[in-house]
């Protein structure tokens, strides 16, 4: 084979490799973020591929085309995919760990030919550069070939597995590319030593130690099996970790709503009660009355008023479970030296248990915060607005102002509360995620702000839209 053609071959070896590196590397990030299929990902994809081959022929190390895409890569996510950008650099490292993987086990298969081929070709004979250059470039065809089925066959296995990976925090991104760096280091190590200029001559290394011709890609092989192995069970973690949060947010839940209904129990048990005595109460006005001891009857009733007063509602919100809790909130505040104020109307809107979640922990929060004040210094407002199809829920109540919150929607202050589950947030976040969690099933959300010693929540819930939106 002449030297002409030799290079021709050569350099449509180069385009190919490049094209499907590209394409492999498109196919893993439309895996990673499946979620976000635009017109605009596709024609990034279009440029990603050409400028990739249109670098391919200059004259330029591999490295300058792997600097200049992946400064394109992460730019591109940064304007893009803001909030996933450490998902981005997740699959770029994982993309060079594959390319690095799939090139040494097929380096392996293309020194086995080349000394395969190399060994019939005697030195003396006349056309012995064009036979080397015929060898080489048959290594070179299954070197490529080789490196494209590996490359394909581990790409497609890492996206089957990364499917449902939610890569946000940069921590797991650290490590799940543990192995990843591993590999690349690996990798360019043995690169560096295939190949070594001496003062005696040329060191090879599958030459100098054959058995690295199967030791090499067993490394690669358990690397790439590390890695997926590595990401599958972080995403069983994950799953485990979101069921045991969610087990014990529903437990959260149903205490709060049986103590909610002990509470109304016992209110009423109170008024059956004293509906009971009400006979021997009128018996013993009338005795006092016969005997002519109006002073004692005056007494007897006043202290029967204020019992009757301790079973009235303060707040009539126009359903039995708001009225319990908030005012059982309100005694609560009131006996601590909180002053409580509510303008709450309960108009069906909402199914009265997710308000009543709201409600329970929003009111549970302010009430701790307040404690921590002066007898007389603390004051709690809840407000119940309507704007069109809106529904705002608003708890205002002072605070020691030392909790160092700023406003934002997920933002949550800390809390002193300890939590019974080791991995499970405390009580206090729980509370916070409860609310969170219902008012995005009602398409809303949940401000906080705070201003001195103000803390203000606001729920935000579109009434009427929860069973379209499931």
């Amino acid at each position: 084979m002449s030297q002409p053609a030799f290079e021709m071959i050569n350099s449509i070896l180069d385009i190919w490799k490049i094209v499907i590196q590209t394409i492999m590397f498109l196919v893993l990030w439309a895996a990673a973020f499946r979620e976000r299929k635009g017109k605009m990902d596709g024609i990034a994809a279009a440029l990603f591929i050409l400028a990739n081959i249109g670098i391919g022929f200059f004259p330029c190390a591999a490295w300058v085309r792997y600097g200049v895409s992946a400064f394109a890569i992460m730019g591109y996510a940064r304007i893009c995919y803001k909030k996933q950008i450490g998902k981005a650099a997740f699959v770029m490292l994982a993309f060079y760990n594959l390319h690095c993987l799939g090139y040494l086990m097929a380096s392996s298969i293309y020194e086995k030919i080349i000394s395969v081929m190399m060994k019939s070709l005697g030195i003396m004979q006349d056309n012995y550069l064009q036979e080397v250059n015929r060898c080489v470039a048959v290594g070179m065809s299954c070197l490529v070939f080789a490196y494209s089925v590996l490359f394909v066959a581990m790409t497609l296995i890492l996206c089957k597995i990364i499917e449902r990976a939610d890569l946000t925090a940069w921590q797991d991104v650290l490590l799940l590319s543990v192995l990843n760096f591993v590999g690349s280091m690996i990798a360019w190590v043995v690169n560096g030593l295939l190949i070594v200029k001496a003062d005696e001559g040329v060191f090879i290394l599958f030459d100098e130690k054959p058995d690295l011709l199967w030791k090499v890609p067993m490394i690669a092989v358990l690397i790439f099996v590390g890695e997926a192995a590595l990401i599958y069970f972080w995403q069983r973690y994950r799953i485990l970790l979101a069921e045991r949060q969610k087990h014990f947010v529903e437990e959260q839940q149903v205490k709060a709503m049986k103590k909610r209904l002990e509470e109304a129990e016992n209110f009423y048990g109170s008024i059956r009660k004293v509906r009971h005595e009400m006979k021997n109460h009128m018996a013993n006005i009338k005795g006092l009355a016969g005997a002519g001891q109006y002073g004692e009857i005056e007494d007897y009733v006043r202290r029967m008023d204020e019992t009757m007063q301790e079973l009235e509602y303060k707040y009539v919100t126009g359903n039995a479970v708001t009225d319990v809790i908030i005012n059982d909130k309100c005694r609560r505040a009131e006996k601590a030296g909180i002053r409580f104020e509510a303008d709450f109307r309960y108009g069906g809107e909402i199914p009265v248990f997710d308000l009543g979640i709201i409600l329970n922990n929003l009111l549970d929060n302010a009430i701790e915060a307040c404690e921590k004040l002066e007898p007389g210094d603390g004051f709690i407002r809840l407000t119940l607005k309507r704007k069109k199809q809106f529904l705002l829920l608003e708890v205002e109540n002072s605070f020691d102002g030392a909790v160092p919150v700023q406003s934002g929607r997920d933002l949550a202050p800390p809390t002193t509360k300890q939590s019974t589950l080791p991995g499970i947030i405390t009580e206090h976040g729980i509370g916070l995620e409860n609310v969170r969690d219902v008012a995005e099933r009602y398409f809303g959300g949940v401000n906080i702000k705070v201003k001195g010693d103000l803390f203000h929540v606001t729920v935000m819930l579109q009434q009427g839209e929860v069973g379209e939106g499931k």
